[in-house]
């Protein structure tokens, strides 16, 4: 994984968990779990990195809904 990926995935969680009110770990272990860290977040890296961080949070938490994962 790159350090880009890394710093994104870091991005994304402390968003998530801003929006949600929930812990950094908490949100982490449930994108972790999900799928959505490594057959989303990741693989879309080129294209999520270049949306606002209110589209990201709603994109996350959208997604996490559908997989049965949102907190």
């Amino acid at each position: 994984m790159r350090q880009e990926h890394l710093d994104f995935i870091t991005f994304c969680v402390g968003s998530l968990a801003d929006a949600l009110g929930k812990s950094a770990s908490q949100v982490y272990r449930a994108l972790r779990s999900s799928g959505v860290l490594n057959d989303y977040i990741v693989p879309c890296y080129d294209v999520l990195h270049t949306f606002g961080k209110e589209y990201l949070v709603a994109e996350l938490t959208q997604v996490l809904k559908e997989r049965g994962a949102l907190l």
